[in-house]
């Protein structure tokens, strides 16, 4: 199961491992990849995941939308509204969206959630 990993740091521990791989780093030492999502308060994380993101989120999970537009009329919304969140959630990792040429020069959406869970973890 592929699991997004969002973790909320205090700002002076996102320094000190910054600081600490850097160094690595710099030294010519092998720094493993981290792979997620961190944030320095919970209150950034709701900013992200509002409540308009996360029935976004729901509705793209149940009904595999084919395009944004299929999407905001499922949902009710503003198109524009939708693409905004889609467009955040897709910075983050949270929705993709491939968009691809059909046989008929046409444009052809797919968007979709590349994990079946997101886990949030709080460091303090």
């Amino acid at each position: 199961m592929k699991t997004l990993e969002i973790q909320i740091k205090s700002r002076e521990q996102a320094d000190k491992e910054f600081a600490s791989v850097f160094n690595k780093a710099r030294s010519g030492k092998k720094v493993p990849l981290q792979k997620g999502v961190y944030f320095t308060s919970l209150e950034a994380v709701r900013n992200l995941l509002t409540e308009k993101r996360l029935e976004l989120l729901h509705l793209i999970r149940q009904h595999s939308p084919k395009s944004i537009s299929e999407i905001a009329k499922i949902s009710g919304r503003n198109f524009k509204n939708v693409h905004t969140d889609l467009k955040i959630l897709q910075g983050y990792g949270l929705v993709e969206i491939n968009v691809t040429k059909t046989v008929k020069k046409s444009l052809s959406q797919r968007i979709f959630i590349p994990y079946q869970a997101v886990n949030i973890h709080a460091w303090f």
